[in-house]
């Protein structure tokens, strides 16, 4: 088990990465002292894989525990289910101290979040991430939030967790689509921060596509370590630190608005979104190695994430570009690359060339 640290003063907590690492959960919230009532969010699917060792885990540190689902989607994270989710932790008032625990991927834990930092101005809020998404990003940090129907996490707060369990195990049901979905992630570590993160999925493709646990436990923790170290220097994300694990995103974020939030997951978008950037980083003189991007493409396809997408109105692509959480009135910022591991924040660009990249990444009708 490798444990990564959050240094966040009263705020602090651990990241526990590896296969097996639930059976300890009791343990561990023992130590928190974070209440004795469980309420689970979670999907239907999930839980028949895990909801068992989930519930044993937490009855075994004496937690009476409640399961509430939501669709098994982007579209989990509605103002309708959050609702739901507050409603519910209303409903065990009295019943015992409460706490939430998202169990699943990216959308679970965004909507328990979320639901968990508003409810009675506060509630404690644990992370045990299913997905490979979620355990090398959006489990970590305290960003939560739901989608509008005009974009993706237009409304949210930060709220971070009291722990987060990583159970490498959890990944060994994931399906082809999502395990890639993940490594869109992953390779945006591998550009911002980590180009060692590159050479690993490139050499070790064979291992990490038959979920090998060791190879998952070293992409699961790197990330986890850089994640964490963002979360430090900027928590709030006030300033233009942690704006860094924003890139792909502006596009990417687009992507899954235009598409209905059905077409492309977030991994996929956010892949098709690095493509994007990159073009725009080499467009406006600002990445100079234009093997990178043929690089960073070439790997994309290896695990089956877009470099090019279809079925996706080009003016819708527009309009959610226009409502991205990034811009400053009508200025927009983005995330570029002025190389492997050197990000520079950019203002200013112009609509022809965005409406260039999108017309270029694209591919067929709509």
């Amino acid at each position: 088990m490798k444990t990564i640290n959050v240094d966040l003063g009263k705020r602090s907590y651990k990241i526990l990465v590896g296969a097996g690492v639930i059976s300890g959960l009791g343990r561990y919230l023992q130590a928190l002292d974070a209440g004795d009532t469980a309420y689970v969010v979670t999907n239907a699917r999930i839980r028949r894989f895990c909801g068992r060792i989930v519930s044993a885990a937490l009855k075994k540190a004496g937690c009476g525990v409640y399961f509430h689902n939501i669709p098994d989607s982007e579209l989990g994270k509605s103002w309708e289910c959050a609702a739901g989710i507050v409603n519910g932790l209303a409903e065990r008032s009295g019943k015992g101290r409460v706490f939430v625990a998202a169990c699943g991927g990216g959308v679970a834990g965004d909507v328990s979040g979320f639901a968990a930092s508003v409810y009675k101005r506060g509630v404690p809020f644990i992370q045990i991430p299913t997905t490979l998404l979620a355990q090398v990003d959006s489990a970590i940090g305290g960003k939560n939030g739901v989608d509008l129907e005009t974009g993706k996490n237009l409304a949210g707060t930060f709220y971070q967790p009291k722990i987060v369990i990583s159970d490498i195990n959890f990944l060994l049901s994931l399906d082809d689509r999502q395990l890639n979905s993940g490594i869109g992630e992953v390779v945006k570590y591998g550009l911002i921060a980590d180009p060692e993160l590159l050479d690993f999925l490139e050499n070790e493709r064979g291992a990490v596509l038959k979920r090998d646990k060791n190879a998952l436990e070293f992409i699961v923790s790197r990330c986890s370590a850089l994640k964490a170290a963002y979360v430090r220097r900027d928590e709030y994300d006030t300033g233009e630190i942690r704006m860094a694990l924003n890139f792909g995103h502006t596009f990417g974020h687009a992507l899954e608005a235009a598409g209905k939030f059905r077409r492309y997951n977030h991994g996929e978008a956010v892949g098709w979104g690095m493509s994007c950037a990159l073009k725009v980083s080499e467009k406006l003189g600002i990445l100079k190695d234009c093997g990178l991007r043929r690089r960073t493409e070439e790997l994309l396809r290896a695990y089956h994430l877009p470099v090019k997408v279809r079925g996706v109105d080009p003016f819708l692509l527009i309009a959610a570009l226009s409502k991205d959480k990034k811009f400053i009135g009508a200025v927009n910022r983005m995330v570029l690359l002025e190389g492997a591991g050197r990000i520079k924040i950019e203002r200013n660009i112009s609509l022809r060339l965005i409406k260039e990249i999108l017309e270029e990444g694209r591919t067929g009708g709509i």
